[in-house]
């Protein structure tokens, strides 16, 4: 049986370097995280997740595939799942994207990893994206529940086009899209934020549990805004996110990429990286120092096209 522990904890393990020199760590620690969810739309990121189900190294790096000619992904994978490849090694560990599908020892992948510097003999992990039954729940699910999706409490899930689709869980606790047609084992992916919108007052308590990512991360963002999950659970703070390096700087605001931390349910504050490498508030005023960061937050991305971020952990995570 696994123990989890709250992620206060784990962080204060991690800022003691003696502890963990006497025992050795042969997998990554596990936790929990609670997140408040008020009346309103509340911004969440899933800061924590499933353990890898496979792992092994390239030997085949195409434009829409890549290949492990030592692994059978059609027996080690389970059939309609969602996957999402990370890569461990070479000149873009770190780097996360989503599988789109497998046949044999061949993973189809949507972006073309080739273009983007994954290489031959690179390692890889591959994690299951867990799903809206296994996050929120069903029976117990502290969400309102109603046979209309206008009744209920939605989640609001990005489709990757720059909108949302939205899900809800009827009086017999199965989840329904906002038509109210079925969504069994919806998948949610880590590095995308969501939105839960709760319709009454008060709030309520949401436990997330899984492994603690403690290795730096490299996401894709298109023009517009981008809602992401922070990946780290505790101690982020947006000076030591490693957003600087790759943001589009300016000393305007309205020219540089924002970051936009929400303050409470449908409330933000906007942050900038000016040309000299500083972070600014909208107003140009000197961010506050260490702002820790929330579970998700909005990157907007001012010129066309893609490009990568980086989200580096703290510095605490390195004894983890």
């Amino acid at each position: 049986m696994k123990t989890f522990i709250p992620l206060s904890a784990l962080v204060a393990l991690a800022a003691s370097s003696s502890l963990f020199a006497q025992t050795p760590a042969f997998s990554k620690p596990s936790g929990y995280v609670t997140q408040t969810i008020s009346q309103g739309f509340n911004l969440i990121g899933l800061t924590l997740g499933p353990s890898s189900q496979l792992s092994g190294k390239f030997t085949a790096v195409g434009t829409t595939s890549v290949t492990d000619s030592q692994t059978n992904f059609t027996t080690g994978l389970t059939a309609g799942g969602l996957y999402i490849l990370e890569i461990t090694s070479g000149t873009k560990d770190g780097l996360v994207v989503e599988i789109g599908s497998w046949t044999g020892n061949v993973l189809n992948t949507v972006d073309n990893l080739s273009s983007q510097g994954v290489a031959i003999g690179d390692g890889y992990k591959l994690t299951k994206a867990p799903t809206l039954e296994e996050i929120f729940g069903t029976t117990t699910s502290v969400l309102t529940k109603s046979s209309n999706s206008s009744l209920a409490d939605n989640v609001w899930v990005p489709n990757g086009l720059g909108g949302y689709d939205r899900y809800f869980l009827n009086n017999s606790s199965a989840w329904r899209n906002a038509a109210g047609g079925a969504a069994l084992n919806t998948p949610i992916v880590f590095l995308d934020g969501l939105f839960v919108q709760k319709r009454n007052a008060g709030s309520v308590s949401i436990v997330i549990t899984g492994q603690v990512k403690s290795d730096a991360t490299i996401i894709n963002v298109t023009q517009g805004f981008n809602l992401v999950g922070t990946v780290f659970p505790a101690g982020s703070t947006l000076q030591s996110s490693g957003l600087d390096v790759t943001l589009k700087k300016n000393n305007n605001s309205s020219l540089a990429d924002l970051v936009w931390v929400p303050t409470g349910p449908g409330t933000y504050a906007r942050y900038f990286v000016n040309a000299g490498g500083a972070w600014r508030d909208a107003a140009g005023g000197a961010a506050p120092a260490a702002l820790a960061l929330t579970s998700a937050v909005f990157i907007q991305r001012r010129d066309a096209g893609s490009t990568q971020v980086l989200l580096t952990p703290p510095a605490s995570y390195s004894n983890l």
